[in-house]
């Protein structure tokens, strides 16, 4: 750590520290990978769901404990487990000023429920047999199966009718959020504010791959804010700089390692199992994460309410070590027993995440070789299920109902995220008992065995819940992260001028 401080330092002195930015209204934040989209439909990826906040507004939102809250949506009736009508607010506007209507909201869901369209989001919708628009404000929604969890995610972002109705579209959009967009070049997006209100009349989201650069512009003044993009060796280093401010809280955003259960090795239980067994997770959160994480033990973080209490996963290279000889997979003279393909990004932390992986699982014998790819090609082949093992996060996790995205044997690619293709009829059985139980002590119950049965079977091998770290240069005040890690309260932060 050291050694990169001193880099740090040592760059400082020959650039300078004078902010660069001429327009004293543009919030600059710094983002490790670009989004891969603006479209709602398509959104999955972290940093493109991040980007939605500012330029889309759904039927409803969520607050910071996950209830759900009126967004362009004035009120709704759920007479019947199929049955939801809803009233939308008149006078929300497109960014190109038509009024936001009913037939918008239904194009959007109708398109994202069209396996013509293959939106990644359709599994999530499919519950939606029909759309009916009643009138310019009113519409509603018919169900083919009872869906607990629809309310939730009807915080869809809306596009308009005429787009809508078209083909995916990532750089361009126009929504009826706070924001619109205007550039879209090769190391960031802008985002112009719609109308008055709040001192960040633009947004520069940049990406900027490399950590120690990153540090490097907030520390000058060329960023002025960015959140869980900065590895935590660098933090001290970040502490004591007078002039930027660094805010941390537990989040919900899960850290995993993915597994493909259609492997001819990862198939077999006893060999998932070894892997976890034989992985130190207090000495790699310590290590690399300075400590920050919290040790998960499945999806759901342990203050939501469907959250279930379960044995931890102990360190135990021994016992890996007679799984893997149980499982037929014994030594050979060279003390390999056998090879992985381990895909990540080319994220420096993720890297880092990655080789002391491969480390402890070549001491019970063990051989990993890793496979580091631009974003855009690793994420597009852990999508389509085109790995062995892979490590990622899943960021703003709301709903329990994400243990169906993930593990029912119907969320295969491309029609949802069970990228391990697993399967088990108990869990589909729960899953889809869950999906239509409106009581939440009943789904509470059903969730706990999905996961303690997800926990047995080692479908994925947890690691831990990561952190909330938000560091603001001097001109930012009022941020407050959140669990879910959105930004949204970007939006609401004040600049202090600096006197010149």
């Amino acid at each position: 750590m050291g050694g990169v401080i001193r880099l740090i330092v040592l760059a400082l002195l020959v650039v300078g520290c004078q902010p660069v930015d001429s327009n004293r209204n543009t919030l600059h934040v710094g983002l490790a990978q670009t989004p891969i989209t603006v479209d709602s439909r398509f959104a999955t990826d972290a940093a493109s769901v991040r980007i939605q906040d500012f330029l889309h507004r759904g039927l409803v939102k969520l607050d910071e404990s996950f209830n759900v809250e009126g967004d362009l949506a004035e009120s709704w009736v759920h007479p019947t487990p199929l049955l939801w009508k809803f009233r939308l607010r008149q006078g929300e506007t497109f960014s190109d000023g038509s009024e936001v209507k009913a037939r918008d909201v239904a194009a959007t869901l109708q398109a994202v429920i069209d396996p013509a369209l293959a939106s990644p989001r359709m599994a999530e919708y499919s519950a939606i047999e029909r759309i009916e628009v009643e009138d310019d404000y009113n519409l509603t929604i018919y169900l083919s199966r009872a869906d607990a969890s629809l309310l939730t995610r009807l915080n869809l972002g809306i596009l308009p009718a005429t787009i809508a109705s078209g083909p995916h579209n990532a750089r361009h959009t126009i929504g009826c959020g706070a924001y619109r967009l205007t550039a879209w070049g090769e190391s960031g997006i802008t985002l112009q504010r719609r109308g008055e209100g709040g001192s960040v009349t633009a947004i520069r989201f940049s990406c900027v791959k490399d950590p120690v650069t990153r540090v490097l512009k907030l520390t000058r003044g060329e960023l002025d804010f960015v959140q869980n993009d900065l590895p935590p060796h660098l933090l001290p280093y970040i502490g004591e700089q007078r002039q930027l401010t660094m805010l941390t809280r537990p989040s919900t955003t899960f850290s995993y390692i993915g597994i493909n259960l259609q492997d001819g090795l990862l198939g077999d239980v006893r060999v998932r199992r070894a892997l976890a067994l034989a992985l130190d997770r207090d000495k790699l959160k310590n290590a690399l994460f300075s400590g920050l994480p919290d040790l998960a033990n499945s999806v759901l973080s342990r203050e939501h309410w469907a959250s279930a209490s379960l044995p931890p996963i102990p360190f135990d290279p021994v016992r890996a070590e007679q799984l893997l000889d149980e499982a037929g997979f014994p030594r050979n003279q060279d003390g390999v027993r056998f090879s992985l393909n381990y895909r990540t990004s080319t994220d420096p932390t993720r890297l880092r995440l990655a080789t002391a992986i491969a480390a402890m699982w070549q001491k019970v014998g063990i051989n990993v070789s890793i496979e580091s790819l631009e974003w855009g090609g690793f994420y597009a082949r852990i999508k389509r299920g085109d790995f062995q093992l892979f490590s990622l996060s899943w960021v703003g996790i709301t709903d329990p109902d994400i243990y169906r995205s993930i593990l029912h044997s119907q969320m295969w690619p491309p029609k949802g995220a069970n990228r391990g293709r697993y399967r088990n009829d108990d869990v589909d059985r729960w899953l889809d008992q869950a999906a239509v139980v409106e009581a939440q002590k009943e789904r509470k119950a059903l969730y706990a065995k999905v996961q303690k049965q997800m926990l047995e079977d080692m479908v994925y091998i947890p690691l831990w819940y990561e952190p909330v770290i938000a560091v603001s240069g001097p001109r930012v005040h009022g941020f407050k992260p959140m669990p879910d890690g959105n930004l949204r309260a970007l939006m609401d932060i004040k600049f202090i001028q600096e006197n010149r």
